[in-house]
């Protein structure tokens, strides 16, 4: 019997990674942080204290941090990224790894047509791992 043949996402905040696995044998298929995309040319590290006019700033904010404004760019281009790996047709499910609030927001980018595909999440950062140290975090 042919052992199944996986699609990983494997994802945080500032980068995701496209692993092909079947079984304990793993291939990293692509790579990318976050500051490759030529989509987010932000700017975030404005002084404490004032506000984008120059005047002083008396700490009115939403709450956002800068990780909860990235999270979603991120999340969309795994997504994309993800669903080209998909369509090459060699997989059989797609498994996703990621934390939660990250999870969350690659939930929400995922193309509807991949929902049927996901078999399994796991909610942890495991994108800072080498090939050899991710197959006992992989076992589901």
């Amino acid at each position: 019997m042919k052992r199944p043949v996986f699609l990983y996402l494997i994802a945080s905040d500032e980068e995701f990674r496209l692993i092909r696995g079947q079984g304990s044998d793993l291939t990293e298929i692509l790579k990318r942080r976050l500051s490759e995309f030529a989509d987010g040319d932000f700017e975030f590290s404005a002084p404490k204290g004032r506000n984008a006019s120059g005047g002083i700033s008396f700490g009115v904010s939403n709450g956002q941090t800068e990780a909860d404004i990235e999270r979603p760019r991120l999340a969309a281009h795994a997504a994309e990224a993800l669903e080209t790996a998909w369509a090459a047709g060699t997989h059989d499910g797609i498994v996703i790894v990621a934390g939660p609030k990250l999870l969350g927001a690659l939930r929400k980018a995922l193309p509807k047509a991949l929902h049927g595909h996901v078999v399994g999440e796991i909610h942890k950062s495991l994108v800072k791992l080498s090939l050899h140290d991710l197959p006992g975090h992989l076992q589901h």
